[in-house]
């Protein structure tokens, strides 16, 4: 027994798994791991690496610091049988947290306010954070930490919607709550995903960062908590054309392997949901209703970097567009 998250009880705390995918990201993998192994937290901790091959002394350095490293033969962090799912098959932790390569936790209390949730608050079945704003940053890492690292999304990811301020939430003190449900779907990323265990087992583990939280909702199981006081930094891009083409590939990626053999898919089977999309698509490209909202968003958080939301917007639109045509082409 330890004392509570912040000493005003006892309580047990809970053995907590790290799980990052890890490959040639020697120097981001030892400020990752190095941010964990900082945390103040009274209970035990595992740290896994799911290894996609590195060649450049990152295993080598992950085991000195007392790293379990995992090989990942196929590479690609999420899929059964790949990273993320191999890190959930081997935790041995009641709770089991992902987090990117390119990440690290801010405050030394991170570990703590990301349990706090679901030690405290029966109701609660996993937990997220915010990115950090860094001034110092490039201003594409400034935009993308506040939208989110897909802007095509922002009427289903939770961070685009946190940030247009479009989610009604429960004030619950330390952090704030909201139920996804099958009516109300929205999607979150997997670099801050903090979760019982016992969850994952419900549904087969972890797979697809979209796929968990949409087998969560079917389950009535994704009650999520957002902590108001745990951040991470997230290295997502240092230039508009790198992340375009990391769009690009991803998209690729999706449409000529992860399509298959998905719970949830992007691309809606019904006429009406084809529809949606492809108004949407029509919106982006119109560059005029996005470019307000950057405007009117630049203005609410006096960050000029909101002023990239409709260029971004249009070049990941543009990126999943000419990835779709490709497959398409090529698959006859």
């Amino acid at each position: 027994m330890s004392l509570n998250l912040y000493g005003n009880e006892l309580k047990k705390s809970p053995k907590v798994t790290f799980i990052v995918c890890t490959y040639n990201c020697r120097e981001n993998a030892k400020n990752c791991f190095t941010s964990i192994k900082e945390q103040d937290y009274p209970g035990e901790t595992e740290l896994i690496a799911s290894d996609g091959g590195s060649t450049d002394g990152t295993v080598e350095l992950l085991e000195s610091m007392g790293v379990k490293v995992l090989f990942n033969k196929e590479k690609y962090p999420e899929g059964r049988g790949r990273g993320k799912w191999l890190g959930y098959k081997n935790a041995t932790g009641d709770i089991v947290i992902f987090i990117d390569s390119d990440n690290t936790l801010v405050e030394k209390t991170w570990l703590k306010e990301m349990v706090n949730p679901l030690v405290s608050d029966s109701s609660v079945n996993f937990c997220i954070c915010r990115m950090v704003i860094v001034k110092t940053d490039k201003a594409i890492n400034r935009y993308l930490s506040f939208i989110g690292t897909d802007p095509f999304v922002t009427d289903k990811s939770i961070d685009s919607l946190l940030a247009l301020g479009r989610l009604k939430l429960k004030d619950k003190g330390d952090y704030y709550t909201y139920k996804i449900t099958k009516e109300n779907l929205i999607l979150t990323s997997g670099f801050y995903f903090t979760i019982w265990k016992k969850n994952l087992d419900i549904i087969g583990g972890y797979t697809q960062d979209t796929d968990v939280v949409f087998n969560l909702v079917q389950k009535g199981i994704a009650n999520v908590a957002i902590a108001k006081n745990a951040h991470v930094h997230h290295l997502v891009s240092d230039s508009i054309i790198t992340f375009t083409k990391k769009k690009y590939w991803w998209a690729d990626i999706y449409f000529r392997i992860q399509i298959h053999g998905r719970d949830f898919h992007w691309i809606p089977a019904d006429r009406k949901g084809r529809l949606k999309i492809m108004l949407k698509i029509v919106k982006n490209f119109l560059f005029l209703p996005e470019l307000v909202t950057g405007a009117r968003m630049s203005v609410r958080y006096r960050e000029p970097a909101w002023l990239l939301h409709p260029v971004v917007v249009w070049l990941t639109t543009m990126s999943y567009v000419l990835a779709y045509l490709k497959n398409k082409i090529s698959q006859g």
